[in-house]
């Protein structure tokens, strides 16, 4: 086991700088999804996003690395900071820090992509279940795939193909705990609300 570890460094070791952050950042996003602690997901995120950051910079893709930047701030104000205020203001001001570097490095569709896959990150980072920041970085996944898909970035699309199959997982195993969807049970109970309203049960006089 000592001799595979090794061997595995001594490999990781060699590998060119872009490869090695693309295949750290796979094993950081293949790991969040499967955890049950907000603060323990939000880590590992900000730690792939890390990777990714290098990995694209390397690349040469800047908008996507700039995303990566914008994730880390984020997954850190979303885990230190209580107060919801200043943490949605902090938000508020990375999306539109991303938004104003994805026009200056704007790359055509591989930008948009990149900006728009964050967005989905973004709102997942500020769910309070597990459940519910799973379901908005499969969301994500869609852009940030068709955005590897172009670049040419194989870890991207590995950590993509895994992180998908980790997250469907994860939504699977949570599902006893907080249900399946959690953000539907609301949304249920808001639309029996207005069906009620619009149809008010009606009084059969027996008299």
């Amino acid at each position: 086991m000592t001799f595979s570890l090794m061997l595995l460094l001594h490999n990781l070791a060699n590998l060119a700088p872009a490869t090695l952050a693309g295949a750290l950042g796979v094993m950081a996003n293949c790991m969040w999804p499967l955890q049950r602690e907000r603060r323990v997901i939000l880590a590992l995120q900000c730690a792939g996003s890390l990777m990714f950051g290098l990995h694209y910079l390397l690349l040469g893709a800047p908008t996507a690395a700039a995303m990566c930047v914008v994730g880390i701030v984020q997954g850190v104000s979303a885990v230190a900071i209580s107060g919801r205020r200043l943490r949605l203001s902090i938000f508020a001001a990375t999306i539109l820090g991303g938004l104003a570097v994805t026009i200056t490095t704007f790359a055509g569709v591989t930008s948009v992509l990149a900006q728009t896959g964050s967005l989905f990150t973004a709102t997942g980072r500020l769910q309070r279940s597990a459940q519910s920041i799973r379901w908005c970085f499969l969301a994500g996944e869609v852009f940030w795939t068709l955005h590897n898909l172009i670049v040419g970035s194989p870890w991207g699309l590995t950590s993509d193909t895994m992180g998908v199959t980790m997250l469907v997982i994860g939504l699977w195993r949570g599902r006893k705990q907080a249900g399946l969807a959690p953000w539907l049970a609301p949304l249920r109970d808001v639309l029996g609300r207005a069906a009620a309203l619009l149809h008010p049960p009606v009084a059969i006089s027996r008299g």
